[in-house]
């Protein structure tokens, strides 16, 4: 009886040497896991940025020309001032069908973004209330709005 104590012990022993090997080694590697990491690099005076204008406005504009929008304008009130809760109305009803509005420059200033064309009446009304600075692709760049936007698909 006391030589299947001694085995029962040791079998339970062995098993827990087991169990406690087996938990300390499945830990993740650390090495490992920081192989992939981005080493950080330092930060110097010049800009890694494509632009190197603090200005919010430009920011927004250039972010609007990463996203690939055909037509780009920033709208001001004529008086330099903040936009208002009227002037916010406006802008959304006359510029429902663009594709992004940003509020920048402290409030007083809309950046639009829009893919289709813009037509030319609605940029004179938006004229006749602000001031426009026009930020849009030439012409010949822009492509078919109704052409697919993906480029592996044949029109």
């Amino acid at each position: 009886m006391k030589t299947t104590t001694i085995i029962k012990q040791e079998s339970v022993t062995f098993i827990l040497f087991v169990v406690v090997i087996g938990l300390t080694a499945c830990g993740p590697n650390e090495t490992i896991l920081k192989s992939n990491s981005p080493t950080p690099t330092p930060i110097t005076e010049a800009s890694s940025t494509p632009y190197s204008s603090n200005d919010p406005v430009e920011k927004e504009v250039e972010a609007m020309r990463t996203a690939n929008f055909n037509y780009i304008f920033v709208l001001r009130r004529k008086d330099g001032g903040m936009m208002d809760s009227d002037d916010k109305a406006f802008v959304r009803a006359a510029t429902a069908n663009f594709n992004r509005r940003t509020l920048s420059d402290d409030g007083k200033a809309v950046i639009v973004g829009s893919n289709p064309r813009v037509p030319d009446d609605l940029v004179q009304t938006i004229k006749t209330r602000f001031n426009v600075e026009d930020f849009s692709k030439p012409e010949a760049e822009i492509q078919n709005s109704n052409a697919p936007a993906n480029a592996n698909m044949k029109p």
